[in-house]
């Protein structure tokens, strides 16, 4: 699976666009803070992490369940071992509503844009939490178990589960200036976040990151860690690990390729760098 920071998410088809992903994380795993045009159900089975939504850090435990709107900025970061979930990721168009409609039902489609979005944690103690529970429970199970008509018990569910959310669980976004600021540099950090994924085997100066988002040196140091808990040298070495991870086990290049693909100076400092954030070297990942 993997994550960008525009996600491009694959989903099972055009005509059914859902997915439901079940990974594992270690203790060295790390999902890069992205986003994507897709609502996005998150329930922990096992284990803790730190779960990035927005401009908010939540200790995600097992049991718990989670909603990302779409355009909702999200990552994970300092799992326990084994950190397990299920992401259940669907476009809305998989239960008939274009962008006209959720406009029209006063959800916006992007929680930067629009008036009113899910809730990220829903109470686990109110009355309609069994509810939600039980079709996100019937989405996982229909899914994995692809029986015949599973598609129809699935978008069925996915309709259920949206209804409720929309009666129960959306909060307006209100028009004061902290919210406006915080939109507005989440729309920034996005920029930033294309510019990473399009520069990532350059060098990238904190000036040039700290221009691009309008903040002081300073303040953007700050602003990113507390956004996505790394620090921005430490996004970048991540981003560049994940593009060699891909590259290692998708194609037939060299290590030393490779290396030099990501922008490493030297197979030693990349295989370094890649046990430091994989917890293996590259050849032990290609082994495998």
């Amino acid at each position: 699976m993997r994550f960008l920071r525009q996600e491009n998410t694959r989903l099972s088809a055009w005509d059914f666009p859902i997915n439901v992903f079940h990974p594992r994380f270690e203790e060295h795993h790390h999902l890069p803070l992205h986003w994507h045009e897709h609502l996005e159900v998150i329930l922990i089975e096992r284990g803790e992490a730190t779960l990035t939504i927005g401009n908010r850090k939540y200790q995600a435990r097992a049991g718990e369940l989670y909603f990302v709107n779409s355009g909702e900025l999200h990552g994970i970061g300092e799992p326990s071992t084994p950190f397990i979930f299920y992401a259940i990721v669907f476009h809305p168009s998989l239960i008939g509503l274009q962008e006209v409609d959720l406009e029209a039902m006063g959800l916006a489609t992007s929680y930067t844009e629009g008036d009113k979005a899910f809730v990220n944690v829903p109470d686990p103690s109110s009355e309609h939490d069994p509810r939600i529970r039980s079709a996100v429970d019937t989405i996982i199970g229909e899914f994995q178990a692809k029986l015949p008509g599973y598609q129809q018990a699935v978008q069925a569910s996915v309709r259920l589960l949206f209804t409720w959310l929309y009666r129960w669980y959306t909060e307006p976004y209100a028009s004061d200036n902290r919210l406006s600021d915080t939109n507005l540099k989440a729309k920034r950090f996005k920029a930033l976040l294309r510019y990473v994924e399009d520069h990532y085997a350059e060098p990238i100066s904190l000036d040039k990151a700290a221009g691009i988002v309008h903040l002081s040196t300073f303040h953007f140091c700050k602003t990113f860690k507390k956004l996505t808990g790394l620090t921005f040298v430490q996004y970048v070495n991540h981003y560049r690990i994940q593009e060699a991870e891909r590259l290692l086990l998708g194609t037939t290049l060299s290590i030393t390729e490779i290396a030099d693909r990501i922008g490493c100076g030297s197979i030693n400092a990349f295989s370094k760098l890649f046990k430091q954030i994989r917890g293996c070297s590259p050849k032990q990942l290609r082994a495998r």
